[in-house]
């Protein structure tokens, strides 16, 4: 698998940007216009190291597709495919966890609202069980800024707060994601207009601790990202993000310290689309 290798945000900001043609300043929209059907492409890298010698390197690359049914969406990935690999060995395909393959029912509003997601399985199959609800609107979050009631000018800061509860499942943890938006400006792309939103969030949460009744905090998880909004379609049309973690205890032992990682998706069919696939 080929994913574009870009060392830092920045570099990614700056390679559309150098799309942009002219500079614009109407007021961003303060609703989507969500079809009855959409998918984002998204890709992603992470990298554990020991000081600064590479111990293992991840990347992912799925399909994120969206359909109307009923009052919410059915939503699940499609093409995924998992890699990891390390100097000298050459990549492995990793297996799949049960958000990959199984469908997921959720409510998107005008606004970025995330509500009622839940695995679309039978709770009787084995690996519905073991799906986490969170695991959706967490991703998507990523992608779709929750926004401002009122046309935000340039600057202007607001904030979202997504909780989640998966405790009763394997794997589950409680927590919350606190987002923090801002209003970076606008820009041109292809003749197509974009409303510029970064974001900055802060994930905090508990996990349950065996044999014992309660909930142990875990260390909390730093991101940054920008997203392009396309302001004819009131469509996130590019999203791009990067964070670090605490490294698995596997790791640990190796003399890992933290993973960084860093992701981007864009809209099939949009203008950005375009530009990173011209063939």
């Amino acid at each position: 698998m080929t994913l574009v290798r870009c060392s830092a945000l920045a570099a990614l900001v700056f390679s559309l940007a150098s799309c942009r043609e002219r500079s614009v300043d109407a007021p961003g929209p303060t609703e989507y216009a969500w079809p009855d059907s959409f998918a984002f492409v998204m890709e992603s890298v992470s990298e554990s190291r020991a000081e600064t010698t590479l111990v293992v390197r991840y990347e992912e690359r799925k399909a994120l597709r969206f359909v109307v049914r009923d009052d919410r969406f059915l939503v699940w990935h499609d093409s995924v495919i998992k890699e990891s690999s390390a100097p000298g060995r050459p990549g492995t395909l990793e297996p799949f966890v049960p958000e990959d393959t199984l469908h997921y029912y959720v409510g998107l509003g005008r606004r970025g609202e995330i509500t009622d997601a839940e695995p679309g399985c039978d709770p009787g199959i084995p690996a519905c069980r073991e799906a986490l609800p969170s695991a959706l609107p967490l991703e998507l979050r990523r992608l779709v800024p929750r926004l401002p009631v009122w046309e935000a000018p340039r600057g202007y800061v607001w904030e979202d707060t997504l909780t989640f509860d998966d405790t009763p499942r394997p794997r589950g943890q409680r927590g919350s994601v606190v987002t923090t938006y801002r209003v970076a400006g606008d820009t041109v792309v292809a003749s197509t207009p974009l409303w510029i939103v970064a974001w900055r969030s802060m994930r905090r949460s508990f996990s349950p601790v065996p044999g014992l009744a309660g909930l142990a905090p875990g260390v909390p998880v730093e991101e940054q990202g920008v997203v392009y909004v396309d302001k004819g379609r009131r469509l996130p049309v590019f999203a791009m993000w990067a964070g670090a973690a605490l490294a698995p205890g596997n790791l640990r032992e190796l003399g890992v310290t933290s993973t960084g990682y860093r992701g981007r998706a864009y809209l099939t069919g949009s203008v950005v689309e375009q530009v990173l696939s011209p063939e």
